[in-house]
């Protein structure tokens, strides 16, 4: 039975698909979204992505390729925020959507992190549109200590992420550990949690070819926003603690959000005051073939977040034919097989510079988990997981058409 093609609305209120993974506060869920949608489009969905607009030169509509464009609504000044400011705008842009979609309208939306689905749900249920939500992270447990340097959630988060995952007709979770964060602590639904892995770009990110130079002297690479909970202190203590005449280089790759300007330098003086200045660059952000140049050259890539709903940089490497070596958290332990295409790691900067030393040391088990990481990234495509996504919104628009 062939099925009309659908017409989707993603709702990305305080980050902008258009921006580029590792700037301002772009990350992961940019390129999950972006590809999603992509794929989603060229399988001939009409997708659009709603968004806020955060600069004035912002046209009100972008489109990207056929079926899928770029929508900018106004709510707030059109300037780049802080993300914990986004929650103060969170009705305006429900008003802003609202508007929208009652001009034109669309069969369901899809928010993206807590900020999209309080704005989006009033806006749902006025019009009597299902709404599937997605979290790309979920805030720490009211008792979890902030580290140095974190910011406190938005006040609004805890309750919001609760409510969302009880109220919404379905949440769509990028691996199990979410899903079982969705359930357990958060209330959702059992049957409406839906696990849909990111998948990964197999031609972008390919292992190194003949052509290209590897480098004389074992690299490392770290990458992401620079954040507290992405641990790039502890890929520095790691280094540190690796001696001299062993010590590779590490490559730290990304921006600070608005906010983080100050947790940026933090890094660079820890560089400094460990004397690390010739083994440590930092690269800043680079666009999506830049990083696979990166990640295909380097020896080992280094992901020591303190908390991952997934880690699609994990998978970015495996693609690549590189090595992982992850701290044993959330989703991570889904994107890295222990042993097999990189090494988990839980404790202290010391246990990261043993488990870097063993892997540097031993190149034949080194060549073995690169051809079991490039093995594994193959099978695990963006439009097999859109081929998912259109399985569960049909589902879940059918569901909502029997309730009515």
């Amino acid at each position: 039975m062939e099925f009309p093609p659908l017409d989707i609305a993603f709702v990305v209120l305080h980050t902008s698909p258009l921006h580029q993974p590792g700037t301002k506060d772009a990350g992961g869920m940019n390129v999950v979204v972006r590809a999603q949608a992509r794929e989603l489009a060229r399988a001939g969905h009409r997708v659009r992505l709603i968004t806020r607009r955060n600069d004035a030169g912002d046209a009100a509509v972008v489109e990207l390729e056929p079926g899928l464009t770029v929508v900018h609504l106004d709510a707030g000044p059109a300037q780049l925020l802080p993300k914990g400011d986004h929650e103060a705008l969170i009705d305006p842009f429900s008003a802003a959507l609202a508007a929208y979609l009652e001009v034109d309208p669309t069969q369901l939306i899809h928010a993206e992190h807590w900020y999209s689905g309080m704005a989006a749900m009033p806006v749902a249920r006025a019009l009597g549109i299902p709404m599937l939500q997605s979290y790309h992270s979920i805030a720490a447990a009211e008792d979890t200590p902030l580290t140095e340097g974190e910011r406190a959630e938005a006040p609004g988060r805890l309750g919001g992420e609760a409510r969302l995952a009880r109220e919404a007709d379905g949440v769509v979770a990028v691996s199990e550990a979410e899903r079982q964060t969705v359930i357990h602590r958060l209330g959702g639904v059992p049957e409406r949690v839906h696990v849909i892995h990111p998948g990964v770009d197999t031609e972008l990110f390919h292992p190194l070819q003949m052509v290209d130079q590897p480098a004389q002297r074992a690299e490392l690479v770290a990458a992401g926003r620079l954040h507290p909970l992405k641990g790039f202190d502890v890929a520095i203590e790691a280094l540190a603690a690796i001696p001299v005449a062993r010590r590779p280089r590490l490559r730290i790759i990304g921006s600070p959000p608005p906010d983080g300007a100050a947790y940026a330098q933090s890094l660079r003086d820890a560089v400094a005051a460990a004397g690390l200045s010739d083994s440590v660059i930092f690269e800043g952000a680079l666009d999506q073939e830049e990083l696979a140049a990166r990640l295909r050259t380097a020896t080992l890539a280094l992901i020591p977040s303190y908390s991952e709903t997934y880690g699609l940089v994990a998978v970015e490497a495996a693609a690549s034919g590189t090595p992982v070596v992850a701290r044993a958290t959330g989703g991570l332990v889904e994107a890295v097989i222990d042993g097999v295409t990189g090494v988990l790691v839980a404790g202290s900067a010391a246990e990261w510079a043993a488990a870097i030393e063993a892997l540097l040391g031993d190149p034949e088990r080194l060549m073995s988990m690169r051809e079991a990481a490039r093995a594994s990234a193959v099978t695990r495509s963006w439009r097999a997981g859109a081929l998912e996504l259109v399985r569960v919104y049909r589902e879940v628009i059918a569901a909502a058409g029997s309730a009515r």
